[in-house]
């Protein structure tokens, strides 16, 4: 993972959080995330939550199938264990087969399936059919 941030204040031990904060960038493999603010926890030396905090943070992801996946959240959670990230605050996740608007996102990066609603804010989704085959 990669980090870049304006300034960064805390620990690098194996129990340790940091703070990074101004312009935050991350990327690992195909995941691109921008925001405002990051703090990192760690835990025996792995890290085990990421909290990220922004107007809006911004993630980029490509899919397994190659498909390009945009979200973006007032507020993200990442749970590396758990490979899910918790979205929340006017979150939208786009991608070619539709879009999704709610208050609160649960997006597994693994599989891909989101979960949203049940906090009593409506879900708003946008579904594309599938793309016909082109006449010769």
């Amino acid at each position: 993972m990669e980090v870049r941030s304006d300034r960064q204040s805390g620990g690098l031990g194996e129990d340790d959080s940091v703070v990074l904060s101004g312009n935050v960038e991350i990327s690992q493999g195909s995941l691109k995330v921008s925001a405002a603010t990051a703090t990192v926890e760690r835990k025996a030396g792995e890290m085990s939550r990421i909290v990220l905090e922004g107007s809006p943070v911004r993630m980029q992801q490509e899919s397994d199938r190659g498909e390009s996946i945009d979200a973006s959240a007032n507020s993200v959670v990442y749970s590396p264990g758990e490979d899910i990230m918790l979205l929340s605050g006017n979150a939208v996740v786009a991608q070619p087969r539709g879009n999704l608007r709610a208050e609160t996102i649960r997006y597994n990066m693994t599989t891909g399936n989101v979960d949203s609603g049940g906090d009593g804010n409506r879900v708003q989704m946008t579904i594309q059919p599938k793309a016909r085959a082109a006449a010769n």
